[in-house]
């Protein structure tokens, strides 16, 4: 699945201007799988995935700017985010609750952990499943 994400990227360079990347993942919501859409907007050039070596590199790179936005499914309840490098805001909807969460890529495992509350709190971590790109 995410040797097929590393291909289309491959195929499609962004040479020297800005790169836009929209993910589908599925998240752990303490059991429960919840789609989340997450858009990433590299303001610099920047391949996002591939080292020297093929493997993944980075998603948030220190030095470049990075925009996210995004929506989590959960049961019942959806959450909004926007953010940038690495961090985001969130909003619960219906509920209007705000807090923050931190990305950090897991690439042996196909995915990012959301940390919720990264400063605290009681920072808590959620698996996100890379599922392919839009």
């Amino acid at each position: 699945m995410f040797r097929a994400l590393v291909l289309t990227l491959l195929l499609c360079p962004a040479a020297g201007r800005a790169q836009d990347l929209t993910l589908r993942l599925t998240c752990d919501l303490n059991g429960l799988a919840a789609p989340m859409i997450l858009a990433v907007d590299y303001v610099q050039s920047f391949d996002p995935l591939i080292g020297r070596d093929g493997g993944i590199r980075e998603l948030f790179p220190a030095g470049t700017e990075i925009q996210t936005a995004g929506q989590i499914q959960g049961q019942g309840v959806t959450y909004v985010f926007t953010g940038r490098n690495g961090f985001a805001d969130v909003t619960e909807l219906p509920s209007n609750t705000r807090f923050r969460i931190r990305w950090v890529l897991d690439g042996p495992n196909d995915g990012v952990w959301m940390i919720v509350n990264p400063f605290g709190p009681g920072p808590t971590r959620h698996f996100c499943a890379f599922q392919g790109t839009m």
